[in-house]
């Protein structure tokens, strides 16, 4: 077998850990096929640096796929052909595709990027702004680092169900809202009931390559990026760009270590500033993350500075930093889903 060990490596762990635990027993497959095929690891190679290369072969095909270009592979889509998969594996047909299509697979390898949109996070994004809410006893500022469309600086535009051994125990928005989420409340803690009302003074994101979901091009990309068997992903990434119409954001082009300063310099002293970021972090060098702490913290010399973080691995920690006077510390708030399915609040570190 030709390719990387490490590429191989990266493929084997997506198939074991990645695709189970975010139930996608199509990418399991696929990605355990790939880590033995030297051709099809050839062609995840082709990433930019930093990227994930199983997302990004896997997102290069379904966007082939919507596009509309016809193969056996898209029944294996439920997006595409319904929610009954065919008899047999996905994995031949995949790397036939694969192969059949080299040319042009490589270069949305090559040229794309990892930005995820997972509009369900706001779960975990709703309790932790409601805290900082009532903290601040001010609106709220909000910065997105590592952005991508945006579309969860818009979390109070979106209704919220949150369930307990399959019943519902909390409810959260006006009941009009297009955009409907849901979760999962585990565990023995307690996640406090979010405040009625959270007013939003400002939306701002910044990344390397905002997403202008007025590009069909560019809402295609992220719907490709949706793993097959999550198909109200779809529905809720469409309605939620839908509302941008609605409750427009400002997205900025940066690197996020060298330009969030100007930001942080032009919010108000009257409301609450908020950065957060939700499973984005990776993406940025040590240096970087380093670079962004400590402009939160040089803020903080003038102004208390709120940070909340979806971030990590196996599960992911949901942490609230408060920032004042130089320095910050952190809380754990809960471990939750990278997508939004679950919480588990009051987790133990």
């Amino acid at each position: 077998m030709s390719g990387s060990p490490d590429l191989s490596a990266a493929f084997e762990q997506f198939a074991r850990v990645e695709a189970p635990d975010l139930d996608s027993p199509t990418y399991a497959e696929l990605a355990a096929g790939v880590a033995e095929d030297g051709e099809l690891l050839a062609l995840a190679a082709q990433r930019q640096e930093g990227q994930p290369a199983p997302n990004m072969l896997f997102g290069a095909v379904q966007y082939l796929l919507l596009q509309g270009l016809e193969h056996p592979l898209a029944a294996h889509y439920p997006i595409l052909s319904g929610p009954e998969p065919p008899p047999g594996p996905a994995f031949p047909p995949f790397r036939a595709f694969c192969l059949q299509h080299r040319q042009r697979v490589a270069e949305l390898v090559a040229t794309r990027r990892t930005q995820t949109q997972v509009v369900r996070r706001c779960t975990c994004l709703l309790p932790a702004f409601s805290l900082v809410h009532r903290e601040a006893e001010a609106p709220l500022a909000l910065i997105d680092v590592g952005a991508s469309a945006g579309l969860n600086l818009n979390f109070d535009r979106y209704a919220y169900r949150y369930r307990r051994a399959g019943r519902e125990v909390l409810r959260w928005g006006r009941g009009s809202e297009r955009v409907q989420l849901e979760a999962d409340l585990r565990g023995p803690g307690t996640m406090p009931a979010p405040a009625r009302d959270i007013p939003v003074a400002s939306r701002d994101g910044i990344d390397l390559n905002p997403i202008d979901l007025a590009d069909p091009d560019e809402l295609l990309w992220l719907r490709a990026l949706i793993w097959p068997e999550h198909v109200e992903r779809h529905a809720q990434l469409v309605d939620a760009a839908a509302e941008l119409k609605h409750s427009p954001i400002r997205l900025y082009r940066g690197d996020a270590s060298k330009d969030l300063p100007h930001l942080l310099e032009r919010v108000p002293a009257e409301v609450a500033l908020v950065v957060y970021s939700t499973i984005a972090l990776y993406q940025i060098p040590r240096e970087g993350r380093r670079r962004i702490t400590d402009a939160l913290e040089d803020r903080s010399r003038e102004r208390p500075v709120w940070r909340v973080a979806l971030e990590g691995v196996h599960p992911p920690s949901l942490t609230l930093t408060r920032y004042l006077g130089g320095s910050g510390e952190t809380e754990l708030l809960a471990r939750a889903s990278p997508h939004g399915w679950w919480i588990e609040w009051g987790s133990s570190p």
